[in-house]
């Protein structure tokens, strides 16, 4: 990237720069994983890649980027997640401002992750922004998906699993995204947090279909033993 600042008069410059990494085969390979997202509207550019590119752009005037950041191509969503991310808040409402504002762009669980994983502020304000985030869940489908995932990557620990477990059990929704957000979440719970995760499991309130993909995706994991395994499936052909 140059070390010229963005601006709405030069943001051409990130454009071309982006053009310029974009792998054709990579955008073949990588449209088919979001299918949500128009083809023509991917450019093919390698995560590596726009890590580097969102990481020079923090380093200038990252505030001012969200400002003047496109939405034309998915690899603009990309980038203002990982800006987002790397911005220090000032203060707990200066986090929920930056995650609030977020939302609109989030149209795929790709770009959906990619924020959640990196917005690390999180951790200096779980307490305030575990409830924060509770409004997510009652939003739409990309929303709900941001909620779970966030839980995921930041509170699947002692203190938070009977909340989030209960939270994930109260969200009951047809869409896959969510859905497929569910079961990583309830997968990943039993691996971390074993004991309530599995009580949990005995007394689900889950529809078949995210019980099943939770299901198929622990007994995929190797952090989860044999003998847990059994019991999910005995549970999953009940």
């Amino acid at each position: 990237m140059p070390t010229e600042r963005l601006t709405r008069d030069n943001y051409q410059i990130l454009i071309d720069e982006l053009n310029a990494s974009a792998d054709k085969k990579y955008r073949d390979f990588h449209s088919s994983l979001v299918p949500n997202e128009q083809k023509c509207r991917i450019l093919g550019v390698r995560m590596p890649r726009l890590r580097e590119i969102g990481r020079d752009i923090a380093k200038q005037d990252p505030r001012g980027f969200l400002e003047i950041c496109g939405d034309d191509f998915y690899e603009e969503r990309i980038l203002r997640a990982i800006v987002t991310g790397l911005i220090k808040p000032a203060d707990f409402a200066d986090l929920c401002a930056l995650a609030d504002g977020f939302l609109p762009y989030v149209n795929s669980w790709a770009v959906c992750d990619c924020f959640c994983s990196g917005l690390k502020a999180v951790k200096k304000y779980r307490a305030e922004f575990f409830e924060h985030i509770g409004e997510y869940l009652s939003g739409n489908e990309w929303e709900q998906r941001v909620a779970l995932v966030i839980m995921l990557c930041y509170y699947l620990d002692g203190e938070y699993i009977d909340r989030v477990l209960i939270r994930t059990d109260s969200v009951k929704s047809d869409k896959y995204y969510v859905q497929m957000a569910q079961a990583w979440l309830l997968a990943t719970a039993l691996a971390k947090c074993p004991e309530p995760a599995l009580e949990y499991y005995r007394h689900n309130n889950l529809g078949r279909a995210v019980l099943n993909k939770a299901v198929q995706k622990a007994v995929e994991s190797r952090r989860i033993d044999a003998e847990t395994k059994i019991f999910l499936r005995r549970l999953q052909n009940s």
